[in-house]
């Protein structure tokens, strides 16, 4: 073994490579990102096992059922505007207008789907109760769109403060929600103390931005051309976005509408695993976005193209693979995860977690697609894949669910998902690119071999 090679297998030199790895910008944010996400879904993960053993099966179908209407409301609010926000921080001096301008388009898209959502409950909701419980969760929606700081520390690569902050509001509430179901307290408390935590997050989020701003003002009045504009550069996404929840969550509404709160529930249970899965890899992508970003610039300014390139094709090989060995885990240990996690009454969402996890690569692959789409410029690209999986999803479940209940609901939003992240990008040129790249990946691990062993007799 030559010197180098020595060099580069000792313990202490690996060691410095991690902790340079974390001292840069980007590795460092998505870590702090991620780990926000796990924090999050852990508390909300646990809760919900909780929940499931607490619950009657069909109470914790109607809670599942608000708690995710709920979730599509603050999805919306915040779709078109995370990367987005971030270039249009990373461009301004004022901070304050860009801050107040996103809060703006986000409250007042989120007042829109409000007002949607009760009429929606009107004529759907199978009891007052359960509409005056959807309706007290989607209050949440006002509250976490307050967070547009949080896309502030994103741009400048540090996302440790409100992450700390956001993890610190999440344990604070997860103990009290636990407190309150040992003494007896229903579902109304639960949903209510949901609200008052994405509330207590955001604030906390405002406070630390308004004391870590000391370049320009940190709230300042945007005029109203400004706020137009971004809600017109973002409008493309939150159409995209509106179609990926539709996507997302239209399953569950007509398993709601078809089969009931205890269909709800068993789909519930494997969609709460499948949150997991889609929620890592957009905070990481997010969290890294500035940096690809940059490659992307560099590569222009130079007039080459090897690095954006070669860093999103890193990015594709490495959200696939992952993708791959957790819906392989998934499909194996779906029996263990589900009766462990929430009891024998659930059993039968193992079947569904087992057919939904078939989509896991593609929805890691789809988070390096939204960022590519967004550097790109070409935000309509987003529309019509979300569409294209939204119209599926609707399309499959109403032809599925019927006969076969939850069952087909699963199929229905896998294969939809496959659609709208694959399948689509060849449909255009623009995206050939994309697609080729996609396509690429699933040989990386032979790629990557092949080249250590040509390095390796060029060494030798």
């Amino acid at each position: 073994m030559n010197t180098v090679d020595a060099e580069a297998a000792n313990p202490a030199t690996k060691m410095r490579r991690i902790r340079d790895r974390l001292r840069d910008g980007a590795a460092s944010n998505g870590i702090w990102a991620s780990l926000q996400q796990v924090c999050n879904l852990l508390f909300v993960g646990l809760l919900s096992v909780i929940l499931a053993r607490t619950l009657p099966v069909e109470d914790f179908g109607v809670y599942s059922y608000a708690m995710s209407l709920a979730g599509l409301g603050i999805a919306i609010g915040l779709a078109g505007l995370y990367g987005l926000a971030i270039k249009r921080y990373s461009e301004s001096r004022e901070p304050g207008t860009v801050t107040c301008s996103i809060i703006i388009v986000r409250e007042a898209t989120v007042a829109f789907y409000f007002v949607a959502l009760l009429g929606f409950m009107g004529s759907t909701a199978t009891s007052v109760d359960e509409f005056l419980l959807v309706a007290l969760a989607a209050v949440a929606v006002f509250g976490r769109v307050l967070d547009a700081p949080e896309l502030w520390y994103q741009a400048r690569l540090n996302a440790r403060k409100p992450a700390l902050a956001k993890i610190i509001v999440a344990a604070v509430f997860f103990a009290a929600k636990c407190t309150a179901l040992w003494l007896g307290s229903g579902v109304t408390v639960i949903v209510a103390l949901y609200v008052a935590e994405l509330f207590a997050g955001s604030v906390a989020v405002l406070v630390c931005y308004r004391r870590d701003v000391t370049s320009g003002r940190a709230f300042a009045v945007p005029g109203a051309r400004d706020v137009v504009d971004l809600w017109k550069r973002s409008s493309p996404l939150l159409i995209s976005g509106i179609a990926q929840q539709v996507n997302l969550r239209a399953s569950l509404i007509v398993v709601q509408i078809l089969v009931g709160a205890t269909g709800v529930a068993m789909f519930a249970v494997s969609q709460r695993v499948m949150d997991v899965c889609l929620a890592l890899p957009m905070a990481y992508m997010t969290a890294t976005f500035p940096a690809l970003l940059e490659a992307r610039r560099k590569d222009r300014d130079s007039g080459g193209g090897s690095a954006y390139r070669d860093r999103l094709q890193r990015s594709f090989d490495g959200a696939l693979w992952a993708g791959i060995a957790i819906a392989v885990l998934l499909y194996v240990l779906a029996d263990v995860v589900v009766v462990t996690a929430f009891g024998a009454e659930y059993e039968d969402a193992a079947a569904l977690l087992r057919i939904q996890a078939l989509a896991v690569p593609f929805m890691f692959m789809s988070s390096v697609l939204s960022k590519w789409i967004i550097a790109e410029g070409n935000l309509w690209i987003s529309v019509g894949r979300h569409w294209l999986g939204a119209v599926a999803t609707v399309a499959l479940c109403l032809l599925l669910v019927p006969k076969w209940g939850a069952v087909g609901a699963a199929w229905a939003s896998t294969a939809s998902y496959v659609m709208s992240v694959y399948l689509f990008t060849f449909l255009s040129r623009s995206t050939w690119p994309v697609a080729v790249q996609m396509s690429r990946a699933w040989m990386a691990p032979v790629s990557r071999v092949l080249a250590r062993a040509g390095s390796q007799r060029v060494e030798s």
